[in-house]
């Protein structure tokens, strides 16, 4: 048990720093002049290693993001977890999350640096919308198929925030949308108007650097 224990924890200590060492090489020098060999060199690990955890600099490059979007997803449900009337909740996930797509700068940096398009937009999974959305119908929302809300919801919530990523809306409009989402869903403008200005303050967003092309990279 304790050796296949050590192995684990080898192997988990080995895919973090690929993709610790995949994570720094992007933003250094670009995705296009990286290789898996430079990789595995920053990591300390033979170039044979990297074939055991990805089967390309994409999925090692899918694995930063991974990482990232855990992050996140520790600071959304932090934020959640004090919250129980499920439009508070609901509110306070919506801007987050749009404050998290446009201002995530390590997530945004990764993206841009990897060469990496729309759909890769920072965003939550479909748990917590729904969980909040199947809380409140019936009582504070007016939810007829809490599945197909939150269909909806999501779809627009990804639309404007791609919107605003292009420039064609401005960062108005995250606010406006979780107002309007907030009244779809049945209440009255008032108490929509009040739960986007009563939000609780978000946490600050994460913040990295591009690295200098010469600096070094950090080893495992």
């Amino acid at each position: 048990m304790k050796d296949n224990h050590n192995k684990s924890v080898k192997r988990e200590l080995t895919r973090a720093a690929l993709v610790r060492a995949t994570h720094e090489l992007v933003l250094a020098r670009g995705h296009e002049k990286i290789s898996i060999q430079d990789i595995t060199t920053a990591a300390n690990v033979g170039l044979g290693t990297f074939y055991n955890y990805f089967d390309s600099k994409q999925g090692a490059f899918e694995a930063v993001l991974d990482e990232i979007r855990g992050q996140f997803y520790a600071a959304l449900h932090v934020l959640r977890s004090p919250l129980r009337d499920p439009a508070t909740r609901l509110a306070v996930t919506l801007q987050f999350c749009f404050t998290q797509i446009q201002d995530n700068q390590a997530w945004n940096d990764f993206v841009r640096f990897a060469d990496l398009e729309d759909p890769y937009l920072l965003s939550s999974d479909s748990d917590p919308l729904l969980a909040d959305i199947q809380l409140g119908a019936g009582g504070r929302f007016k939810v007829d198929d809490p599945v197909l809300t939150h269909s909806l919801i999501s779809g627009l919530v990804r639309h404007v925030s791609q919107e605003i990523r292009r420039g064609q809306l401005s960062r108005k409009a995250m606010t406006e949308t979780t107002r309007h989402i907030l009244r779809m869903l049945g209440l009255p403008d008032q108490a929509a108007k009040a739960l986007t200005q009563s939000s609780l303050p978000l946490p600050p967003v994460a913040v990295t650097r591009r690295i200098e092309p010469d600096s070094a990279i950090m080893r495992a």
